[in-house]
């Protein structure tokens, strides 16, 4: 257990100094410190002054003519290259010149160049997550306006970025993360959303049972009366099986403690346990404050901005819609099991009085829950 605790403190401060994993962080301090250091007006958001080159030039301390000169080669306009309008096709390595001495130029018409010498070899352009923004979902949450006055977030408030993160599976699951907004006056209880759950079942209300683990104290969801103090039966086991749990262990309500009441280190992995066993690595990605461009809702949060992107059946038969039925010990396809759309899978499947044709036992296909053959 001592060499189990030794590896840890070794990870922990070599990740520490390398900047993977930020400083130990009080959320209530950080927002202290803040109304220290800013003023009220750039805090609150609602007192916003107009733009005016009058503003803008007292603001940089310059005359208004500097300010109406960077106004001009600032401007987007500025920004477009005269050969931009003669490309038409970006993916073509040919508008590409060869020696510009930028790898990242090189780079770029490689892989071009690969794409169309092997068109089933992917590109490596994919990757990049900056592809695996959500746009319009983070923009739908800027759209969302207070119900009331009681609704109106008010400042100053705290907004954490955190990252769920989900059992990888490279046939379910394109990206394995959800990226959540919360306040930090919101109580963790909350935050218990499962987004692998199908729209029809809730198994979350049959096992009501969860917690947080945040820097060795346990955070148990007991808001249910059936729900049970999972972390008192794991460390009671860790202990028993010497495992490496850490001597100053707390456990504490989930509903009782607010996320400005967290000390937390951002980009530290962090454990979500709900449903029996089924754990999620929670990171804390980002604090800062809230400003004018956030959701102004108090009750639309949490907030997904990101989610996991789940990888989806064509239809066998049209190879073109999505699956909506999956078979299996079918006698009319020749793979097991065999993915149809609405359309396909009654036209195969039933005659037009609606009687089966053949044999097979079929199942909704709900791509969450796609099963592993």
């Amino acid at each position: 257990m001592a060499r189990l605790k030794a590896k840890y403190k070794s990870f922990m401060n070599v990740a520490e100094e390398h900047g993977f994993i930020s400083p130990l962080v009080h959320v209530g301090q950080f927002k202290e410190e803040c109304e220290l250091l800013l003023p009220k007006s750039v805090m609150d958001f609602t007192t916003k002054e107009e733009f005016s080159v009058e503003n803008l030039a007292k603001e940089l301390d310059v005359d208004e003519a500097t300010v109406k000169e960077l106004e001009e080669v600032c401007s987007p306009s500025s920004l477009v290259c005269p050969r931009e309008g003669e490309v038409l096709v970006w993916d073509d390595a040919n508008c590409i010149p060869k020696d510009t001495g930028l790898i990242t130029l090189s780079h770029r018409r490689k892989n071009l160049v690969e794409k169309v010498l092997k068109p089933s070899k992917k590109s490596r352009l994919l990757h990049c997550k900056y592809t695996e923004m959500d746009c319009a979902l983070l923009a739908r949450t800027h759209g969302i306006p207070a119900k009331d006055d009681k609704d109106q977030v008010t400042c100053p408030e705290i907004v954490i970025t955190v990252s769920v993160s989900f059992p990888r599976d490279e046939r379910r699951y394109k990206a394995c993360c959800s990226d959540i907004y919360v306040l930090g006056s919101q109580p963790l209880g909350n935050f218990t959303e499962n987004p692998d759950l199908p729209r029809d079942i809730c198994l979350k209300d049959i096992c009501t049972s969860s917690f947080f683990c945040f820097e060795n104290t346990f955070f148990n969801d007991l808001r249910n009366p059936s729900s049970v103090d999972l972390s008192k039966d794991i460390i009671e086991w860790a202990k028993t099986n010497e495992t490496a749990v850490p001597d100053n262990a707390q456990v504490a309500s989930m509903d009782e403690c607010t996320f400005n009441d967290l000390r937390i280190r951002l980009g530290c992995p962090y454990v979500f346990l709900h449903q029996g066993d089924c754990e999620h690595q929670i990171h804390f990605k980002d604090i800062r404050l809230f400003n004018g461009t956030d959701c102004q809702s108090r009750s639309a949060y949490p907030i997904t901005v990101s989610k996991a992107h789940l990888k989806g059946q064509t239809c066998k038969v049209c190879n073109f819609h999505q699956a909506t039925w999956y078979t299996r010990y079918d006698s009319l396809a020749d793979t097991d099991p065999a993915f149809f759309c609405e359309f396909c899978f009654k036209l195969l499947h039933y005659d037009k009085s609606g009687n089966k044709l053949g044999e097979f036992t079929a199942f909704p296909y709900i791509p969450a829950f796609a099963l592993n053959y």
